[in-house]
């Protein structure tokens, strides 16, 4: 007989899968499709402006659907940003 363990968290997380949007969709897939990501990353990878993607972020952190991998410099303007991993 198997039994699966999982995390209260994770089971959380899984379930708020299917209250997203289309936009939360596509910014949570960017970043998994990348590993880690930051914002203008993001944007990039969708084509879209950078705005489009940070309320979306900020949603999915909320859920607990993404959290902070890590804060490093973004090479193309030297700046310090958080780099966002899914949950």
């Amino acid at each position: 007989m198997s039994t699966t363990n999982v995390q209260q968290t994770s089971a959380v997380a899984y379930a708020s899968l299917e209250d997203l949007g289309e936009r939360q969709t596509a910014v949570r897939n960017a970043i998994s499709s990348m590993g880690a990501a930051c914002n203008q990353k993001i944007a990039d990878y969708l084509g879209v402006p950078v705005n489009q993607v940070t309320g979306r972020v900020f949603e999915l952190r909320a859920a607990g659907l993404v959290r902070e991998a890590y804060r490093g410099i973004w090479l193309p303007t030297g700046r310090n940003v958080i780099w966002w991993e899914t949950v």
